[in-house]
């Protein structure tokens, strides 16, 4: 995993910030990334550490998004730039990977490609909730909420075969501004008799969120967070 998450960072920093990061030489980061030599076991575990950090995950972070109003942020240049997602997989790896998730489930259509990445790295399933009936499936669970902004009636449609009794479930929201989103995915993760066991999100606009979410999940894991 560390090697892989070297040629990650190596994607979207230079040797030079590499070397100011890791404290590794250009030679010598080099012939890992391009795999010439396997580090140690406990280097390994030491770049690991290092680079799922959230001090230095939420530098890459702050460098990438783009505020375009207030309480709005642009994602896109995070959620659709592969190195990213493989980083924040791990992140995501390292926080849950000992709470046994076997789902992971999310919304279309920003949290699918961070969603995907997560699931391969948890070695889960990926179950995506719609916001419309999906052609050629009959039977749902659906539940409806109401959004902030714009004001409107949202309903979100999981397919009733998803998931099953028992499945330990970890919700991806790639922004939790109000929490009412996830707040409705637990609903439905519960509807299938499954257990949501965690929630991942990129970034989180102030606290309202916690009202809705604190006590329904056992663990929530926010990369970056924006006060307002």
């Amino acid at each position: 995993m560390a090697v892989e998450l070297l040629r990650a960072y190596k994607k979207i920093l230079k040797y030079k910030e590499l070397e100011e990061l890791t404290g590794l030489s250009a030679p010598g980061l080099w012939r890992y990334i391009n795999k010439r030599i396997r580090p140690t076991k406990e280097r390994s575990l030491e770049l690991f550490e290092l680079l799922t950090n959230q001090r230095v995950v939420e530098e890459i972070l702050r460098n990438k998004l783009v505020e375009v109003g207030d309480n709005i942020i642009n994602l896109s240049p995070v959620i659709y730039e592969v190195p990213i997602l493989k980083i924040l997989s791990y992140v995501a790896y390292k926080e849950f990977h000992r709470y046994n998730v076997n789902a992971v489930v999310t919304v279309e259509v920003d949290g699918i490609p961070l969603g995907v990445m997560i699931a391969d790295t948890l070695e889960s399933k990926l179950v995506i909730v719609r916001k419309r009936p999906e052609v050629g499936v009959k039977n749902y669970n659906q539940v409806s909420y109401i959004a902030r902004d714009p004001p409107a009636v949202i309903t979100l449609f999981m397919a009733s075969d998803s998931l099953k009794v028992g499945d330990r479930v970890l919700i991806v929201d790639d922004l939790l501004n109000s929490g009412r989103t996830s707040s409705a995915l637990v609903k439905l993760i519960r509807m299938s008799g499954a257990t949501p066991v965690g929630l991942f999100s990129i970034v989180a606009i102030g606290e309202k969120w916690r009202e809705l979410l604190e006590n329904e999940i056992d663990k929530i894991y926010v990369v970056l967070k924006l006060g307002r």
